[in-house]
Parts: structure tokens; sequence; C-alpha cells
């Protein structure tokens, strides 16, 4: 399958998810679309969403990619049940190194 013709998606971080494998999409989605959202529910997947920006920024470092983050808070529905989300909106600009 060919990843660079989809669309960008919002990304899911649970309090499971490996940053490595997270900030790895996170690098793939602003290579191709300039633009990556990351959201997050809970303490540990907050976490581990801002260590994975951290090291997607390292991912495309070398590239002369700079990542600019625009967090924020949501309400979401899950199950029924409202809560509240940290977005984080992550875009590339060039590096100025």
């Amino acid at each position: 399958m060919n990843t660079r013709n989809l669309e960008r998606r919002l990304l899911l971080v649970a309090a499971d998810s490996p940053p490595a494998l997270v900030a790895g999409a996170i690098a793939g989605q602003i290579r191709d679309h300039q633009q990556s959202e990351i959201q997050a529910i809970g303490m540990v997947a907050t976490y581990g969403m801002f260590k994975a920006v951290i090291t997607a920024q390292k991912f495309v470092k070398n590239e002369g990619i700079r990542l600019v983050c625009m967090p924020e808070f949501i309400d979401t529905d899950i199950d029924g049940q409202r809560c509240t989300a940290m977005r984080v909106t992550v875009q590339s600009a060039i590096s100025a190194d």
C-alpha cells in the first residue's frame, strides 16, 4: 500500500502506545502533509504524546525540518461519556540552523 496517497489522520495516543512508533507516524505525516494532529486522554497518554513529538523532531531534524506545536484542550465523547482530551497540532517549519 502506498501511504503517501492516504489522507492525513488524527493519531490517537493511548497510555500503552510506544512513543517511538507514534513519533514515526508523526514524522511521516509531517513529511507528506507538513502537519500532524495527535490526541491523548489521561496523564500517561499525554506524556507519551509529547515524548513522541520530541522524538519526531529528532527524526526530521537532519532534513532541515523544525516542528512547531499548538496544544489545545478539546471536549470529546467516549462511549457516551464526555471527557477532555489534549490535542496537539504539529506543523513543519524550515529550520534556520
